[in-house]
């Protein structure tokens, strides 16, 4: 149906995407329309949450969707130039909302975002930027830091080596992301007893300069990066900020053994894998879907993180993993609930403070 919808919904050179007929009353129901990122849907990870929320609240309320993801940036723009063309004439009364979940297309979305003033009825969010649009449209931010700075604080009683692999600098949640691990990870919590004889190792190693690039990657290239490396120690964690490039690492964890993986954005459910910084947007982006249909309408900025409970930390300690740790007598010693909960209060205070 997906498939389907992106063929006859909308091409390169600007057809119709969506236009109402008037005797059909099914037409007349609010529709919610997702932008991506080229060939983000299917990544198991950030954009399959955002996906997963709009059709889940979409069933909630009755609401018709379409989700385009493009092969492209330029096939995404076209998306977009089609729809602000078509939506800044638009003369029926259907209620819209275009939601974009793509940092690629900022630039454009912000220089083209007042198109959509002229209509009442057609309404835009911009997921994942701190910076509120300029006329027409909302801004959410889903603050990572304090959920990574937990994870890196926790990090240390699991493994004392790090290599931590993001996608690129240029995007604002993987530049934050990244920010909060290496603070958490850096700050002085965890007292290795003198036995182990251990220094933290913290290793970071970007996979693109561009501002969509890293968030996919060959087998090769991510076996050279995780195989052809040395560590100190016996324990090394890998932690993938890289969306679905994760899944390609993770894989070849599984497979080749060698490090802890953590899961970043979603609990990654592995033998090796004990700790998860996890991102709702999925709830994120139910809850602007029903502010838009409320009376009220959407904020115009609003900014939710770990102190909202929509991101977190989990741990898991029935794998093999864990136990061969807690043999190991490190986190049973260090991570005591105590610290957990010291780590846990300072990681919401300093999201509060991160970019201030």
């Amino acid at each position: 149906m997906a498939a389907s919808l992106l063929l006859t919904c909308c091409t390169k050179e600007g057809d119709v995407i969506y236009q109402t007929d008037p005797g059909d009353a099914a037409t007349t129901t609010p529709l919610v329309t997702v932008i991506y990122d080229p060939n983000a849907v299917g990544d198991g990870n950030y954009n399959d949450l955002i996906y997963k929320g709009v059709e889940e609240v979409a069933k909630q309320y009755g609401l018709r969707t379409m989700q385009l993801s493009p092969s492209t940036r330029a096939e995404g723009l076209a998306y977009l130039q089609t729809l602000f063309q078509q939506m800044s004439a638009a003369q029926d009364t259907v209620r819209r909302l275009f939601i974009v979940a793509a940092a690629s297309y900022d630039d454009y979305l912000r220089q083209n975002n007042d198109r959509l003033a002229a209509n009442p009825y057609a309404d835009l969010l911009y997921l994942e930027t701190a910076k509120p649009l300029e006329g027409k449209g909302s801004t959410l931010y889903l603050s990572y830091y304090g959920a990574m700075y937990e994870a890196g604080a926790i990090a240390q009683a699991l493994a004392p080596d790090v290599l931590l692999v993001a996608a690129n600098p240029k995007v604002e949640t993987v530049a934050g992301a990244v920010s909060g691990f290496t603070d958490g990870f850096r700050a002085d919590y965890i007292h290795y007893p003198e036995r182990l004889n251990y220094d933290k190792t913290l290793v970071t190693e970007y996979l693109s300069d561009e501002p969509g690039g890293g968030f996919s990657i060959a087998d090769t290239t991510a076996m050279r990066i995780m195989y052809e490396r040395e560590w100190p120690s016996y324990f090394h964690m890998l932690v993938p900020v890289c969306g679905g490039a994760a899944r390609t690492f993770q894989h070849l964890s599984d497979l080749m053994g060698g490090y802890d993986i953590m899961g970043v954005n979603v609990a990654y459910n592995s033998t090796n894998s004990s700790l998860s910084a996890v991102k709702h947007i999925d709830r994120a982006v139910s809850l602007c879907i029903s502010q838009w249909l409320s009376a009220d309408g959407m904020p115009k900025h609003q900014s939710l993180g770990l102190a909202d409970g929509y991101t977190g930390v989990e741990v898991v300690t029935d794998n093999s993993l864990f136990h061969d740790v807690l043999t190991f007598n490190l986190s049973a010693e260090v991570l005591t609930e105590e610290l957990r909960n010291t780590i846990h209060n300072d990681a919401i205070r300093k999201e509060a403070e991160y970019g201030k």
